[in-house]
This record gives C-alpha cells, sequence and structure tokens, in this order.
C-alpha cells in the first residue's frame, strides 16, 4: 500500500545512499467539515473513481445502500450535517 507520505519519503530521506534534496520536514494537518446532504454525498460519491469503473449494476446497488445507510441515521436522515474532514500537509524546504 502506497501514499504521498511513502512515495514522499525518498526524497526527504534517501535509501539509496544519494544525498537528501530537502530539510526536515513538517507535517500539520487541519481538522474541518463541508455541509451535506445525503443526497449530495451520495451525489459527490458517485464520481469517484473507484464508482464510475464499476458495471452499472454494481454502482446502483451500491450508492442505493449508502443512501439507505445514511437515511437511517438521525445525523444524516434529516437536511445537512457537517461531514468531517482532515487535511493533511507536507512542507519541506529545498536545500
Amino acid at each position: 500500500m502506497s501514499s504521498w507520505r511513502t512515495a514522499t519519503a525518498d526524497m526527504l530521506v534517501p535509501s539509496t545512499g544519494r544525498i537528501a534534496r530537502f530539510g526536515s520536514a513538517e507535517q500539520v494537518e487541519f481538522p474541518h467539515g463541508q455541509r451535506r446532504t445525503a443526497d449530495s454525498l451520495v451525489a459527490t460519491l458517485a464520481t469517484r473513481a473507484g464508482m464510475l469503473v464499476m458495471p452499472e449494476e454494481e454502482r446502483a446497488a451500491t450508492l442505493d445502500r449508502i443512501r439507505a445507510y445514511l437515511g437511517s441515521r438521525p445525523e444524516t436522515a434529516q437536511g445537512e450535517f457537517t461531514l468531517p474532514m482532515l487535511t493533511g500537509v507536507l512542507r519541506a524546504r529545498r536545500r
């Protein structure tokens, strides 16, 4: 499994004996949220790559299950709710 942290690690601390191109990294996370409705969240999920490549029947069934779940939860069933988000930032200065 790869992530942006793994993909950038070799630039910060090279494993092959090369000289590091960047100095010490700073990492910060910023919690925030987006106002959503169940319908707007389902519409957004429908645009994700994993959904777009599903066969039509499977995609429709998956989105129906998500919509049903959101409709069954008091936090998301009626009107707007805040979808919690977390943005991670990694900053390193070039040497």
